[in-house]
């Protein structure tokens, strides 16, 4: 089964200056629909052939993005199948605790997204790590955006993901997914997985970067984390198809020419990676989203 643990949901309505600003430097080489306001119908269009994804806003004042948790929610439910939510709280507003909580208990949101670069903050700053604490405290994984930015917002030398290793030694219990496998610090990103158990990684966004997703894919294996990476596509700013696809061309090119190649077998597993059960998050009831006849040929 091919799970997608990295899918935005937002609407125009959501979003102004900065992040307008640069979202128009974003490639849209590899999606499949627009890519500032997302549909059911786009949605589903864009997660084949995953048949679990997660999904989630994003709350970040400084960047100019409010995402609704509300809204997630009801869009979780709108789209049905092997679909869970996560939701995003901004860690410089004052009830980002209470919400995490809020979600949690009434929502049925299952993870925190977190970009503090996005947010104007450091994950070390005291407002962030006391998010890490409310999710460490209820069990919830956390996707954080701990690198690169389009939007100009934030430091860049507080998104380097080796100030994770601070967070994974204060929080041990807590799981992170490190987005976009850090980019451009993929080294760094496999060093702290290697440090921290239950420290992980994805690949969205970076099919669009094919020398840096080689480079991530080679450094993960060079210091044993291979396993720990999972799959993500970024959709709407990249389509599941289209990263999976990508996977391939540049697994296969690394196999020509690169120091450390994956295997078929690796990349099969990667696509494969029973990613829920890692991060703790019970699968839904329903029935896969992606029917098997649609899935096509995939690694």
């Amino acid at each position: 089964m091919i799970t997608d643990v990295h899918t935005h949901f937002w609407l125009p309505d959501h979003q102004g200056p900065p992040w307008t600003d640069g979202l128009g430097r974003v490639s849209t080489r590899l999606a499949a629909d627009a890519i500032d306001r997302v549909t059911v119908e786009s949605y589903r269009r864009q997660s084949a052939p995953a048949e679990r994804t997660i999904v989630f806003g994003l709350q970040a004042q400084a960047s100019g993005i409010m995402v609704p948790n509300d809204a997630v929610a009801a869009f979780v439910r709108a789209v049905g199948g092997q679909t869970v939510g996560f939701m995003s709280v901004d860690p410089t507003r004052h009830d980002a605790v209470e919400e995490i909580e809020r979600c949690h208990a009434d929502l049925g949101l299952c993870g925190l997204k977190l970009g503090p670069i996005y947010q104007g903050t450091s994950p070390l700053n005291p407002l962030t790590t006391r998010v890490f604490a409310a999710a460490e405290r209820l069990g919830l994984p956390v996707m954080i955006h701990q690198g690169a930015i389009f939007a100009n917002a934030g430091r860049l030398a507080d998104a380097n993901p080796l100030l994770l290793d601070d967070v994974a030694i204060a929080f041990p219990r807590l799981r992170l997914v490190i987005a976009h496998m850090g980019h451009p610090w993929v080294h760094e990103t496999a060093v702290v997985m290697r440090r921290n158990r239950y420290v992980y990684a994805d690949t969205s966004a970076i099919a669009s970067r094919p020398t840096v997703l080689a480079t991530a894919l080679s450094a993960a294996k060079e210091y044993g984390v291979l396993d720990k990476v999972l799959f993500g596509s970024d959709s709407p700013m990249v389509a599941a198809g289209s990263a999976a696809a990508a996977l391939s061309r540049v697994v296969a090119r690394m196999q020509q020419i690169a120091h450390t190649a994956v295997t078929d077998e690796e990349l099969h597993a990667l696509m494969h990676r029973p990613s829920f059960d890692l991060l703790g998050i019970p699968a839904p009831a329903e029935p896969a989203l992606v029917p098997s006849s649609d899935r096509g040929a995939h690694p």
